[in-house]
């Protein structure tokens, strides 16, 4: 019976040994004690095999069966092995395995190894790179650590059909020669096709990409083409440049039948404690504007954008910042699919951080995009500052301390409005738990504003002919709750009753204040119990007030859970109420608001808030948000509806409904679709929609999606758009970028965010 030997020589090993080794292993201890005296000098290399012969005139050690070589970190195995000791060269033959330091195995019929098993020439090779893409190829050569040169080879990131292993892989690339340079993790090609389910479908004399080891490689990038019913035909392509490891840019060009090229450029660069990034681009072309109600055409001009974002980390403490977007005009931006932004930033910002304290100063300038009737002059923010100081936890009278203070100086061009603005504010919080479980939380505050207003408008107050006010106000708010809860076989349920009193100083319905930060009012069950239903500093809520509410819900031991608010405030006083119409404040009895929430895992999740009307529980608004998953289908709902608001440029009823569905066909593909309808009387009619096919697999990812929007031609981003995604694992992802078909019209002024398409 053939015992398992093992043996050890080395690369310097010049020695003859003593005796032929043979079966039973005798000897082969001895040639271990002969060569140890040169492991310090040498990488060593450990054989072991079912049957290990050596011929000590030639220098030769042959090895059967089962044999395994170490050297170096590399491990070859084989049936048949020949290492010539002192030439430290490998023969092997037979189910020929080798695993490099990288990671990458080889799988061969035969191979000739030398210098640590580095170089070499292998015969019928299969190649498995650490990423899990594979080679195969008719021989190869390797070059030390450098490259692997394959002829006659093919490259695929796809994982072999385990069920049919000669099944050709969704795509590969097969070129008569193709090289792995591993210094450089790239793989090169000549003469090169792809195919695409064993079908060639495209030919090139040279390409080349990143191995799979690498995030970032300078090179040209995927390219992307299509057609714009306004641009034409358009075909983009970019370079990468990887000019150090903490800096990088991109550079590019789309070129257009019908306009002038559009150059596009990014650059990235990272510090020991900062970053920055710019992104530009600049044409010549023509484009679409609005004046009124009228649509003209504007003759070919200079076009383009440039985005800034920077950040530097100060200190430990201090931090600051910068995000701008410049732009030549309204439409450019949609126009070219490079943003849907409404209103662009422009801030230069510094914060402080220490303990519970924070303080920031920046400065805003706001370009409006927007080419409706409801885009106001966005006025500059010149400066802002504000901080904010909080006590320990039980620190003043068991409770926690805070001190805030801010300025704020707004700007607008020519005659319009300028408001300057000073407050500080004066807060304590203490919150009680008793023995019997109710939860109390007093805070009371004390506020200062002082206002200095220039070229008053409808914003301001009519009553303030020196253009200044100044604003004393405290409040004192109380809020307890009781909550109770009773535990069942299969789960729990907890009801809580939740009240709130409110008292404030008569402010004689802020008359003298400006509101430039309080217009948006609304009422729904997050800021019910807010002692300021205001949003901003503008305008506060004075005088006294109750709320009153009942949180109750259900949450079963398997996850699933019903959660029901509902709720309602009073103004003790019906003098002097400072909210206007349609807010849901507007009377001493406010209306009723209320939430349910419902989560039956992925079968069902359902959202649903509302407010009422208190004198007839008519709808003021109701919001659904709806959401469920049976088997392979997936779709959702949201709805949405609100009265006018009054006094506010929402003075017309909206009411609008989204929807959703996916169902994915198998593992890999599936198919999805959205809408957006607009039930509102005056605007009624479709909005948008969408549909499209995916295909998400191992080693490759297909997307086809269409959308049209129906809004003002105007605006840039009206029309019906193609999205077409081809994602090739380390070949990268193919983009056709959005494609204007044809321009659509609508009276919808509206320019809402684009609407989420499920994928």
């Amino acid at each position: 019976m053939i015992q398992r030997l093992s043996f050890i020589v080395y690369f310097a090993l010049c020695v003859a040994m003593t005796a032929p080794v043979y079966a039973d292993g005798t000897q082969a201890q001895q040639a271990v004690s002969a060569s140890s005296s040169l492991s310090s000098k040498q990488d060593p290399v450990e054989m072991t095999a079912d049957n290990l012969e050596y011929d000590e005139k030639s220098g030769v050690v042959t090895a059967f069966g089962n044999v395994e070589i170490v050297q170096a970190g590399r491990i070859l195995r084989a049936e048949t092995v020949i290492y010539k000791v002192n030439e430290d060269r490998v023969f092997a033959q037979g189910n020929v395995v080798l695993n490099e330091v990288s990671g990458d195995t080889y799988f061969a019929e035969q191979v000739e190894l030398k210098d640590k098993m580095k170089d070499g020439f292998v015969t019928g090779v299969r190649g498995m790179l650490a990423d899990g893409s594979r080679f195969t190829a008719k021989n190869a050569e390797k070059v030390a650590d450098l490259k692997v040169i394959m002829r006659q080879a093919s490259y695929t990131a796809c994982d072999a059909c385990t069920e049919n292993p000669d099944k050709a892989p969704l795509w590969q690339l097969k070129a008569n020669k193709v090289t792995h340079h591993k210094d450089q993790q790239r793989i090169s090609y000549q003469n090169a096709t792809f195919e695409l389910a064993g079908t060639p479908v495209l030919y090139t004399p040279y390409f080349s990409h990143v191995d799979g080891t690498v995030k970032r490689k300078s090179g040209v990038l995927i390219p992307s083409f299509g057609f714009d019913s306004e641009l034409g035909g358009f075909y983009q392509q970019e370079y990468y440049w990887d000019i150090a490891p903490e800096k990088d840019a991109t550079i590019g060009v789309a070129a257009f039948t019908n306009e002038a090229p559009l150059v596009l450029g990014e650059y990235r660069q990272r510090f020991d404690n900062a970053q920055i990034t710019l992104n530009g681009g600049a044409t010549f072309s023509e484009r679409t504007d609005r004046d009124g109600d009228v649509e003209r055409e504007v003759a070919d001009e200079a076009r383009g954008h440039l985005f800034v974002e920077g950040l530097w980390d100060i200190n430990d403490k201090w931090r600051a910042g910068t995000d701008l977007a410049l732009v030549t005009d309204d439409q450019y931006l949609r126009q070219y699919d490079l943003s849907n932004e409404d209103v662009l930033e422009n801030e230069v910002y510094v914060e402080r951080f220490s303990n519970r304290h924070y303080s920031t100063g920046r400065i805003i300038n706001f370009t409006d995009l927007r080419v409706s009737e409801r885009a106001d002059d966005q006025p500059n923010v010149l400066p802002e500052l504000y901080t904010k100081f909080l006590g320990d936890p039980n620190g003043v009278l068991g409770g926690r301390w805070s001190v805030e203070a801010s300025a704020l100086g707004l700007q607008r061009e020519g005659n319009d409005q300028d408001v300057i603005r000073g407050s500080t504010a004066l807060g304590w919080e203490r919150r009680l738990v008793s023995d019997t479980g109710l939860i109390t939380t007093l805070d009371v505050l004390a506020r200062g504003d002082a206002y200095r207003v220039s070229d008053q408008n409808m914003l301001a107050a009519e009553d303030t002919p020196d253009g200044r006010a100044l604003r004393g106000f405290a409040r004192a708010n109380l809020e307890t709750s009781y909550p109770l809860q009773k535990q069942f076989a299969q789960g729990q349920m907890v009801l809580e009753p939740v009240a709130s009193i409110t008292a404030g100083t008569n402010l004689n319905d802020n008359d003298d204040i400006p509101n430039e930060d309080s217009q948006d009012v609304f009422l729904d069950s997050t800021n019910l119990f807010n002692a300021n239903r205001f949003p901003g500093n503008d305008l506060i809520e004075d005088e006294s007030h109750v709320t009153y509410g009942l949180r109750s819900g259900y949450y079963a031991d398997n996850g699933h859970q019903g959660e029901i608010f509902l709720g309602q405030s009073y103004r003790l006083t019906d003098a002097d109420n400072p909210f206007p119409d349609g807010s849901g404040l507007s009377e001493q009895d406010s209306d009723v608001v209320g939430r349910v929430d419902l989560r039956f895992g992925a079968p069902l999740q359902l959202g649903y808030g509302f407010q009422l009307a208190n004198d007839n529980l008519s709808s003021r608004r109701h919001e659904v948000d709806m959401t469920s998953t049976l088997g392979r289908f997936t779709f959702g709902t949201r709805y949405f509806y609100a009265d006018a608001l009054q006094g506010t440029d929402l003075d017309e009823r909206r009411e609008q409904i989204r929807n959703f569905a996916r169902v994915q066909i198998d593992d890999e593909w599936a198919i999805f679709g959205s809408s957006q309808y607009d039930l509102a009387r005056e605007t009624e009619g479709l909005r948008r929609f969408g549909y499209g096919v995916e295909y998400e697999g191992q080693c490759a990812n297909f997307s086809l999606s269409a959308s049209r929007r129906l809004i003002n031609e105007s605006t840039g981003d009206s029309g019906t758009q193609i999205l077409l995604r081809v994602g090739l694992k380390n070949l990268g992802e193919f983009e056709t970028s959005s494609i204007t078909l044809g321009a659509g019209n609508s009276d919808d002024d509206n320019n809402d965010d684009d609407l989420d398409v499920m994928r």
